[in-house]
């Protein structure tokens, strides 16, 4: 298997399909494999490429403070890009992954053509009282066994079967002290400082049934210079799993209407397999 040194950490990640390049970045506490439906639908037609974000899966730790985390995460994937002689992609996040995805277009804009956001809060970072009781249920649901909470999983996602199955085997595979450094770096970042910066072509997607992420998405589209807004229909969070052929199509829509299908450069070919970059310095 080829590697690669990112940032002195392995870095797991799977690449298929050819044409225009599409980065999917999953949330925090699971892996590449919640974009199965995407991988499957988009491989077709453009470069996939999927990533277990350090931290989680079968990349690396998380070292330092929870204010790096983000940053270090970001690097992670620009280093990869230019290993894989991609220039630039158009970027799709989910959960934590958004937030990651908003950072990454605002100090790596020459890579990015396009940005999907999904099922996050993106707007400003909780303060006070309010910041101190997201930082207990942080910890509390980090280091709680997962068991614990698989009873009123199952209830909830009683209609959303691969959304389920995924999420349980996140709660039963967490690392949670790499977890909580997710959970921590994202409730201290102010996703509003960084949308007004972002100038290429952002989708803020979010389900039906979430009545948080449909207001905060709806608040994020607003504050993108070129941001546009759509609902998933029968869906809680994760979306892209409970309804994946209405998420793929808005992602598909999205992509013609902005031309970032026809207009991009294609990425080289390179062969569909999973690979593991190892650990080093970067460059």
């Amino acid at each position: 298997m080829p590697v690669r040194t990112v940032n002195g950490s392995p870095l797991y990640y799977e690449v298929s399909g050819r044409g225009m390049p599409l980065v999917f970045l999953h949330e925090h506490g699971l892996t590449h494999e919640m974009f199965k439906p995407q991988t499957d639908y988009f491989r077709n037609r453009c470069l996939v490429v999927t990533v277990d974000l350090r931290g989680n899966g079968h990349s690396g730790r998380l070292e330092g403070s929870s204010d790096t985390v983000c940053g270090v995460q970001c690097e992670d994937v620009s280093l990869l890009l230019g290993h894989l002689g991609i220039r630039r992609a158009v970027l799709v996040g989910v959960g934590y992954g958004s937030v990651v995805a908003q950072l990454f277009a605002v100090r790596y804009p020459e890579q990015v053509l396009g940005l999907v956001l999904a099922d996050t809060p993106a707007g400003h970072a909780p303060k006070g009282p309010a910041l101190q009781a997201a930082l207990a249920a942080s910890w509390l649901s980090a280091y709680l066994p997962g068991e614990l909470a698989l009873r009123s999983l199952r209830i909830l996602y009683s209609r959303w079967g691969l959304a389920y199955q995924t999420l349980r085997k996140g709660l039963l595979h967490k690392r949670p002290g790499d977890l909580h450094k997710q959970r921590l770096a994202a409730a201290r970042l102010d996703c509003s400082t960084l949308l007004t910066r972002i100038r290429v072509p952002a989708l803020c997607l979010a389900g039906e049934h979430s009545p948080p992420d449909l207001r905060q998405m709806k608040e994020a589209a607003g504050m993108l210079p070129c941001g546009r807004f759509a609902v998933i229909p029968d869906s809680l969070a994760p979306s892209n799993l409970c309804s994946p052929d209405q998420f793929n199509a808005a992602i598909e829509r999205f992509l013609n209407e902005e031309t970032l299908l026809a207009g991009a450069e294609a990425a080289p070919g390179i062969p569909d397999t999973p690979r593991r970059a190892a650990g080093g310095s970067g460059g």
